[in-house]
């Protein structure tokens, strides 16, 4: 017997199931971001541009932790 695809669908019963039910949940847990192919491949792939995002993430945190700003009270004139 030939073995199904993982994506077939046809031995569950989909007629009672709500459209979208989980979409909104989904939407709230992703982020999307369109790359280049060439940058991409440039970077290694899927990868390496999450590698490099979350290098620029902890890089920016980190900024933020160093950077002091002027007291409030020496703002105002």
């Amino acid at each position: 017997m030939a073995r199904k695809s993982e994506t077939d669908l046809s031995r569950y019963d989909l007629t009672r199931g709500t459209r979208g039910k989980y979409l909104e949940k989904a939407r709230r847990s992703f982020e999307t971001i369109i790359v280049d192919k060439k940058v991409a491949a440039a970077l290694g792939g899927p990868e390496g541009v999450t590698a490099l995002l979350e290098a620029l993430v902890k890089s920016l945190g980190q900024a933020k932790k160093k950077r002091r700003g002027a007291p409030r009270s020496a703002l105002r004139h």
